[in-house]
């Protein structure tokens, strides 16, 4: 009866750290991406899509406004494209629209710029 519940104690030790890793992670160890992977992949694909279609539009009635076809639409395409790109460097790197913003130092023991803590301000 003994051996029984040390081996249940062990299978609950080892699903406990399986669970305290999930939570430090976000990944279960499965290949699948976490919950925080996928939201964040989401949020780039809208990022680039939303700034893409920005830029279509408003090179779409300067276009129209001083009758430049197709030139105003291309320009702001690539407007678009860049403004995309640069939300979702903001928001992979924690800029997320945060007012006043600024990068802070490298710490001088690790070498980055939030200590190695993983936080950004």
């Amino acid at each position: 009866m003994n051996d029984k519940s040390n081996e249940l104690a062990k299978k609950i030790r080892a699903a406990q750290e399986r669970q305290r890793q999930i939570a430090t992670d976000g990944n279960d160890g499965s290949g699948e991406p976490g919950k925080d992977e996928k939201s964040k992949a989401l949020r780039a694909g809208t990022d680039l899509v939303a700034a893409l279609v920005v830029g279509i539009f408003i090179g779409y009635w300067v276009d129209r406004w001083l009758d430049t076809k197709p030139w105003g639409t291309i320009f702001f395409v690539f407007v678009g494209f860049a403004a995309g790109f640069l939300n979702i460097y903001r928001s992979q790197t924690g800029q997320d629209y945060k007012v006043g913003f600024k990068p802070s130092a490298p710490d001088k023991k690790t070498g980055s710029p939030d200590g190695g803590n993983g936080k950004t301000d």
